[in-house]
């Protein structure tokens, strides 16, 4: 299991950006950003709940921690269709060597 934890932090930082859109854009948002924005959300709140659920706490800390640094290094450089693409690719990456 240690050789998917990356694929968390992955999920994490790449679905971050999304996530927090919900929260600082007013109603003006179109629906289809809504919809990347509610799969977003619903990437990083897995992901955030398997890294504490499956690792500890401490490594839970640590996973999100380092999620959180992929995206501040990021930043809005990916499009948000891009970002999503590659966070459901790591979320589904990591659940399918854990279901294995």
């Amino acid at each position: 299991m240690g050789l998917l934890l990356p694929f968390l932090c992955i999920a994490i930082g790449f679905s971050w950006a999304d996530c927090s859109s919900i929260f600082t854009s007013g109603p003006q948002m179109s629906h289809s950003r809504l919809a990347l924005a509610t799969v977003s959300t619903s990437i990083f709140l897995c992901a955030i709940g398997l890294s504490f659920a499956n690792c500890g706490v401490l490594a839970g800390a640590t996973l999100i921690a380092c999620g959180m640094t992929i995206a501040l290094a990021l930043g809005r450089t990916l499009s948000p269709l891009w970002s999503l693409l590659i966070s459901a690719a790591g979320f589904a990456i990591y659940l399918h060597g854990v279901i294995d």
